[in-house]
């Protein structure tokens, strides 16, 4: 899916990054969250990187085990 990843501003200090899951390919509010910033730009980045990857994120309650 082109854009999985967006950014959702949630305060001037705090970003969100999800992961589109809706078949509409909206944005929705059941979207999983994959990562937060501060800083909006490091936010734009990572989702663009994710995006032209094709990475699949680990949503952020999970946690990988070594």
């Amino acid at each position: 899916m082109k854009n999985r990843y967006y950014v959702q501003p949630l305060t001037e200090q705090v970003f969100l990054i999800r992961e589109r899951t809706s078949m509409s390919g909206g944005p929705g509010p059941n979207d999983p969250i994959v990562r937060s910033f501060s800083v909006r730009h490091d936010a734009y980045m990572y989702a663009g990187k994710m995006n032209s990857e094709g990475i699949e994120a680990q949503p952020a309650t999970e946690k990988k085990h070594s």
